[in-house]
């Protein structure tokens, strides 16, 4: 299994163990994008890990799943 060079998306990623997982595959060389409900959060991460992607979505509600993907 490949490694690094991936991209990589992580639901729920701004605490806990998505944020564990997050910068793991950041520090492997990965392309990381988080996303979470509380976009204060996501700005903290941003702030202390500049290369992670943020985007803040709901994925209980089917319009923000489908703005996720696109």
């Amino acid at each position: 299994m490949k490694i690094s060079g991936n991209i990589i998306l992580i639901t729920g990623g701004a605490t806990g163990i998505g944020l564990s997982l997050a910068v793991e595959f950041l520090n492997k060389g990965n392309e990381v994008i988080i996303s979470g409900r509380r976009e204060n959060l996501l700005n903290e991460v941003k702030t202390k890990y500049p290369k992670i992607h943020i985007y803040k979505s709901d994925i209980s509600k089917l319009d923000e799943r489908k703005s996720l993907v696109n």
